[in-house]
């Protein structure tokens, strides 16, 4: 068998380490980690390998050269243009005459790569892909088998609601020559999310064989720094010797006897400790590195010529060559210093944050924010929101938003508070100096910022609150999940424009926009009230702005409404609406003199507005009740199901029915939109409750870690056969139906039953519930 290495991986994610080393030459246990490939090679008899280059090729080619050195012939095969990783692979076809395995340069595995070939043969398979379980799938492409191997379907970089496995592709395969000739020439094509695809679509075998042994793809400094603790443990199999959970001391390594050395630790020849200092536990010395007296050393890695000096302290941190932390310096969990970069004496390198080749930081300087020329460490995306709690943060959102989305203009509003004021200046500022025209609103509630961006056709909008940070793409949607990938990747790497590095503009000012935006939601409610003849409504707000809105647009439409600061006062007496405006104001919640609308209620309550303004197809995410088909159906129209992800959802409104947006998205709209209606219809909205199809739900969330959700969708797919796993699982029964949802980042899975029968919805949440809980105790 042959083989071609993938070498040509620029590394962004890894960035500072990649800055000036194309990905597999990146040192692990002082080794370029492409040269674990050949070993590997090596060891399962393959002589002669192809390498595929694109990003610094000349790095890998000086060190390597024909590969006589290490056991392993190799030819290699430059990309002039990012071809992927098929094109890549097309570019040896000439040598590639026999069955061969693909694998990675810049991974680290001891796969058996002859059981994987005995696998593939044995099944007479075209193509195999060698898979590994992992308990957190959503950042790998997930490949789902049937019960004898064959590849079924894949799915990249899922979210939690798409996720049919917990078996990841590694990126390893062993492929038949004539699959190269499906791959297209000079053309970028991808094997994952192309070629594999369209073989199984097809029906040609494609097999995914389930390896055991170690696996790990060094996508970031995090993983970079588990794969040293990992190999020092002795999860890998290493062709050279390495004692794990020990003292790796080689020939050559200079250590003062005063010094302390915990296992386990590689100290390479040449490295030097000096009186005093203690290199802790997983902690990696390259050949050159020093570290100074008194220095205290743990869980870090110091690249060739990399020093900590005297009393320096690193905890999780990443030197790279030449880098250097000055006396009394800190560099905590996950930092990283690029090659000849400088971290002054007694400067703290706070968690997660790096510093770019050959920069420096002054001494005595906190540094909370990557220092390329200005940024911060990624944050989690919550909600289509980034939690918010200094102007610093603001500034470094604003400037990836603009990075990532490329927009030349953006309206930039905020809510009431002085907090958010404070904060949006800031973004404000953020903004302008990567170039973007920006269009300040002030405060407004964000379905008027929605609005305003539509009416002045700006190509983002970003919602500054009290707490969150809230960035909205095309349309005023919440971001895709490959948009906020994006952003939190230049956000991460702070590789973006330097600032002011183009034109600068001056922000606009725009006011009025409330009177607008008022007048906008009352015509296109439609709601006409004939004085004396409307409903009666309360509404309540914690906001003065949200508050005056909502009494401002129902003015408009001729309803009068009373409106309270505290829900205790919002007491309702017979036949009048009470509607509670959440603090975002997006969303309304409804009640009568008899009490509050269940959330399947208010969702049938809207489509029945809609419907009575003449909707023929409704469009709700699937969760949602479908008591709505049964509506829809009483009206000659139909319903539309989308994804359960929020941002599918909205953009599939935008998409089909720009109303359906408004009504389900902007809670005073949704409000005057159900209001009308009722007065139209001369009902109560009691009244309106009776023509409701009848429905009950009951819901349950099971607590789950996140790194056991791939486990579990899988086991719950075995075990309940005939769900549909195309987003979540869907369990139909003739009485009714279920949705488990492992959807979203929290530590919990959602498990909702729905039926005509409350005893039978509740049996029904029992049951998946208790099949959640049962895969979740390993019985």
């Amino acid at each position: 068998m042959k083989a071609v290495i993938m070498a040509g991986g620029e590394g962004t994610r890894l960035r500072p380490l990649t800055c000036a080393t194309p990905k597999p030459m990146v040192p692990v246990l002082d080794r370029p980690v492409m040269l674990y490939a050949l070993e590997l090679l090596k060891r399962h008899g393959v002589k002669q390998a192809a390498v595929t280059l694109m990003y610094l090729p000349e790095r890998v080619t000086e060190y390597f050269g024909d590969g006589a050195e290490f056991g392993v012939g190799l030819q290699y095969y430059t990309e002039k243009t990012p071809l992927g990783t098929a094109g890549s692979v097309k570019q040896a076809t000439g040598f590639l005459d026999e069955t061969f395995a693909v694998l990675s340069g810049d991974g680290l595995t001891d796969c058996d790569l002859t059981a994987a070939l005995n696998f593939h043969r044995e099944r007479g398979a075209l193509a195999t892909l060698v898979l590994k379980k992992v308990k957190s799938p959503l950042e790998y492409g997930v490949v789902c088998t049937s019960n004898d191997a064959r590849v079924q379907r894949f799915v990249e970089k899922p979210g939690w609601g798409e996720v049919c496995s917990d078996a990841v592709n590694t990126g390893i395969y062993i492929l038949e020559p004539q699959v190269l000739e499906m791959i297209p020439a000079g053309k970028a094509f991808d094997f994952g999310r192309e070629l594999f695809p369209q073989m199984v679509e097809g029906g040609l075998p494609v097999y995914g064989y389930p390896m055991e042994g170690y696996w790990c793809d060094i996508g970031d400094a995090s993983a970079y720094l588990r794969a040293h603790i990992d190999l020092l443990d002795g999860r890998m199999k290493l062709t050279f010797p390495l004692k794990p959970g020990a003292v790796n001391r080689q020939r050559g390594a200079l250590i003062d006897k005063s010094a302390v050395l915990e296992a386990p630790c590689f100290i390479a020849g040449g490295a030097r400790v000096e009186a005093g200092a203690r290199i802790g536990p997983y902690t990696v010395l390259a050949a050159g590195s020093r570290v100074g007296e008194e220095a205290g050393v743990k869980r870090s890695v110091l690249g060739r010529g990399a020093v900590a000096h005297a009393r320096a302290q690193l905890r999780g941190a990443v030197l790279l060559s030449g880098a250097q932390a000055g006396e009394n310096a800190c560099a905590f969990e996950e930092s990283v210093l690029g090659e000849g970069a400088q971290l002054g004496e007694g400067a703290t390198l706070m968690p997660g944050v790096r510093v770019w080749p050959h920069k420096q930081v002054e001494d005595g300087e906190r540094v909370d924010a990557n220092v390329v020329w200005g940024g911060a460490p990624a944050r989690r995306f919550q909600n289509g929101a980034f939690p918010l709690n200094s102007p610093a943060q603001a500034v470094r959102d604003a400037q990836a938003f603009a990075e990532a989305l490329g927009f030349k203009e953006a309206v930039v509003a905020r809510d009431a508070s002085v907090e958010a004021m404070a904060c949006q200046r800031a973004a404000v500022a953020g903004l302008m100096a990567q170039g973007v025209q920006v269009i300040d609103i002030g405060a407004a509630t964000l379905p008027a910022t929605r609005y305003a961006r539509a009416q002045l056709n700006a190509g983002g909008a970003l919602h500054v609150g009290r707490c969150a940070l809230t960035p909205m793409g095309a349309q005023g949607a919440q971001l895709t999940r490959d948009e906020a990938r994006k952003l939190m990747g230049a956000l991460m790497r702070e590789d973006y424009a330097q600032p002011f590095s183009g034109v600068t503009r001056p922000p606009l000012s725009m006011t009025g926009v409330d009177m607008l935006y008022v007048r906008h939601v009352a015509s296109w409610s439609g709601a006409k009230f004939a004085p004396g003849n409307a409903l009666r409504t309360a509404v309540c707000s914690r906001h003065e702005q949200l508050l005056s809105l909502c009494e401002r647009a129902f003015h408009a439409a001729g309803c009068l409404v009373r409106a309270e600061w505290e829900h205790e006062l919002m007491e309702l007496s017979p036949g009048e609406v009470g509607i509670w405006l959440d603090d975002t104001g997006e969303r309304s919640a409804f009640a009568g003199s008899a009490g509050a609308l269940t959330e399947a209620e208010r969702t049938l309550m809207l489509c029945w507005a809609a419907l009575e303004g003449g909707v023929k197809e409704l469009v709700l995410p699937r969760g949602a009740t479908r008591a709505a088909e049964e509506l829809a159906a009483g009206y000659g129209a139909g319903v539309y199901w989308t994804p359960s992800d929020r941002s599918a959802w909205q953009r599939a409104l935008i998409e089909r029915d720009p109303d359906q947006f408004m009504l389900h998205f902007d809670g005073i709209a949704s409000a005057l939109k159900l209001v009308g209606a009722l007065n139209r219809k001369g009902l109560t909205l009691e009244g309106a409750r009776r023509l409701l199809p009848r429905v009950h739900r009951h819901s349950f969330a099971v607590p789950v870690e996140r790194r056991d959700k791939g486990r579990l969708l899988q086991k719950l797919k075995e075990a309940l056969p005939d769900a549909d796993a195309s987003d979540g699982l869907t369990i139909e029964r003739e009485r009714g139906w279920a949705w488990i949802s492992p959807a979203g980042d929290g530590r919990e899975c959602l498990v909702l039953a729905e039926s005509r029968d409350a005893e039978f919805a509740r049996e029904l949440c029992d049951f998946c519930s208790g099949e959640v809980e049962r895969i979740l105790k390993g019985k």
